[in-house]
């Protein structure tokens, strides 16, 4: 199988990315507009200004964003690199982006854990099924 197959699955995340920076902007932007939020804040980030739940939530799924998908990056780097790409690789990287985004959804829509914690669960054992198969693949 063409290597380069497992690259593409990093950049809908990539895009889900950026579509949150936007919605973060956004959300910060409407708390300030609406004084629920001082504009001081986007500076220093004071521990004594009361942070809107709505804010909270957005930074946090913002910064969810750039850690959890991190090791999904790494593996896909490396597949490639180590030219180990095959169907099940690329179908299980698939998988991993399609319960991503249905996590970013559930995310984005509900911020309670139970409800997105069964999807993150899923993302978790792809992600170390994959690194466990690469793992395999590249010992002696």
């Amino acid at each position: 199988m063409d290597s380069v197959q497992i690259l593409f699955p990093i950049f809908p995340l990539i895009f889900l990315t950026y579509l949150h920076t936007f919605f973060n902007a956004n959300t910060v932007r409407k708390a300030i507009q609406t004084k629920e939020l001082d504009w001081r804040w986007m500076k220093f980030m004071p521990s004594w200004q009361q942070i809107p739940d709505d804010v909270q939530a957005s930074r946090e799924h913002y910064k969810n964003l750039y850690q959890a998908p991190l090791l999904f990056y790494l593996y896909c780097i490396l597949a490639f690199t180590a030219e180990h790409v095959t169907q099940f690789t690329v179908i299980m990287a698939w998988i991993y982006v399609i319960a991503r985004t249905i996590h970013f959804i559930i995310r984005s829509i509900n911020p309670k854990i139970s409800k997105r914690a069964p999807i993150f669960t899923v993302t978790l054992f792809v992600s170390l099924a994959l690194w466990i198969e690469l793992l395999c693949a590249i010992l002696p």
